[in-house]
């Protein structure tokens, strides 16, 4: 008996060697366990960057990029990005799996090189110095005044509607420097016959009334970049 007691200690006191599997991290919503460093996305993190807006594949691109660190790091690494880059992102298929990217295989497997692709983006007046919570709920308005727009007119924007809806729709956000450019990019998204929505805030909350917050436009990825393809991120 004495000789199986010590048997037990010498071989719980002995190290053992850890195997390289790297950090694991759990997604207590899904039960999902994602370790670090297999180029796979966090959908921890992945969660909160779409809530934003963001893109799934710039997000997924992103988050592997920077080894799955943190919300911040993915952020800070689109931020880097000019807006050709940033497209080129956008509109890449290498990009990991998720439980939201069956619409984007869709679009994929078409593979054509004329199909053409659409997209809403929404230009933020920075010059107001917005809040966070309050960009989002201009932005909000933006995409629905946009929506209402495209769907009271089907004849004219049915097809692009739905070509857009079937590909993930497809939003993103930029930086605008003042009203007056948010105008100025109006009218000459207007002049390639662009949809637009201009919102104009009522001023209940850290605005003037009538001050002009995002310019929203929707049109195919050509198109739109011909009028914000210059801007930046936000």
């Amino acid at each position: 008996m004495e000789e199986v007691v010590e048997l037990l200690r010498k071989t719980m006191s002995e190290p053992v060697e850890p195997k390289d599997e790297g950090e694991k991290k759990e997604d207590s919503k899904n039960g999902i366990v994602f370790t670090e460093g297999d180029d796979q996305v966090d959908p921890v993190l992945l969660g909160p960057l779409i809530s934003m807006g963001m893109d799934e594949r710039l997000a997924s691109k992103a988050l592997v990029c920077t080894d799955n660190k943190s919300v911040d790091a993915a952020l800070s690494w689109i931020a880097e990005l000019g807006a050709e880059e940033m497209e080129a992102l956008c509109g890449s298929t290498d990009h990991a799996g998720s439980e939201g990217s069956e619409e984007w295989e869709d679009c994929e497997e078409e593979d054509d090189d004329d199909e053409t692709y659409y997209k809403m983006v929404f230009v933020v007046n920075t010059e107001l110095s917005m809040g966070v919570g309050k960009v989002a709920a201009q932005v909000g308005h933006g995409a629905l005044g946009l929506y209402r727009l495209l769907r009271d007119d089907l004849e004219k924007y049915e097809a692009s509607t739905e070509e857009w809806e079937e590909c993930g729709e497809r939003k993103i956000t930029l930086k605008g420097k003042d009203s007056q450019e948010l105008v100025a990019l109006q009218k000459k998204a207007e002049g390639l016959h662009l949809p637009t929505y201009l919102v104009q805030d009522a001023g209940r909350t850290q605005v003037a009334p009538g001050s002009v917050t995002v310019l929203a436009i929707f049109g195919d990825d050509q198109a739109v970049d011909e009028v914000t393809g210059h801007l930046k991120l936000l």
